[in-house]
């Protein structure tokens, strides 16, 4: 078993088995990006019969800030599987989870298949592979992860903890809207409200960065696609009685916690 296939099936254990998240050292230890990638999708096939097919994509740090705090200096990317979709109003069990953490974005259906080209996407050209723009919230597993001594390529090969989303209305006339710039707000049983733009996690930039990343490795993405696009807020960790609503431009997402 090389290298690649013994980090992907220990973070596979890792993640079926809810274990403590844990840097990949010693022999496991990932060298580079491309090897986290590598590592990445070797983990998302022994993912693929109990999670089902991959339906869509997300990024993570997307923000300077973010990649800062984290120590990269890039997003990164992972994969969403179609038996961790969840359509809004969703009841999600907090137990099922070893730390859930909520974040607040656009999930951004691809209106045609998208194959590997020369020529980069940009946050101008991607309007053209939008079918429909939705609020959503993602599910985020970081196993209880320990922040202050995270590392990034392990975090990268961990399909960028994306444990699921929920999938919210469509947003009703999004080609007369500046994506980049709808007022949000989300509202927290028990909370102050929480007013937000969705400028905060430059969906079209993040669209752009996600088609161009896969691009760069050869891999085409699906027509039907849903591609989440960062959060606008900062992440949220909920535990059992909390419930959510996340309003983008007339449309919502809610969801309860059990």
């Amino acid at each position: 078993m090389s290298n690649t296939d013994a980090i992907a099936r220990r973070l596979f254990d890792n993640w079926t088995t809810k274990r403590q998240f844990e840097t990949m050292a010693g022999d496991l230890a990932i060298a580079s990006v491309a090897d986290g990638y590598a590592a990445q999708q070797r983990l998302q096939a022994l993912h693929i019969p109990q999670r089902g097919k991959i339906v869509g994509r997300k990024i993570a740090l997307s923000s300077k800030a973010m990649q800062q705090m984290i120590g990269f200096d890039t997003p990164i990317a992972g994969a969403i599987f179609a038996g961790d979709v969840h359509a809004s109003p969703a009841r999600i069990k907090a137990a099922d989870f070893v730390r859930l953490g909520m974040e607040f974005e656009l999930a951004i259906e691809l209106n045609a298949d998208v194959a590997p080209q020369a020529e980069p996407h940009s946050a101008q050209s991607v309007y053209a592979l939008i079918e429909t723009v939705r609020p959503c919230f993602e599910l985020v597993e970081d196993r209880n992860a320990d922040y202050a001594n995270l590392d990034p390529l392990t975090l990268l090969a961990d399909n960028a903890w994306c444990g699921g989303i929920v999938l919210g209305g469509e947003v009703a006339h999004w080609r007369a809207l500046d994506l980049n710039d709808i007022p949000t707000v989300v509202t927290q049983d028990g909370v102050a409200d929480e007013p937000a733009n969705t400028g905060a996690a430059d969906p079209l930039g993040s669209l752009a960065w996600v088609l161009n990343h896969f691009s760069a490795r050869g891999i085409g993405l699906s027509k039907g696609e849903q591609i989440i696009t960062g959060s606008a807020v900062k992440t949220r960790f909920p535990g059992p009685g909390d419930a959510f609503r996340y309003e983008v431009a007339g449309a919502s997402v809610e969801v309860q916690i059990a």
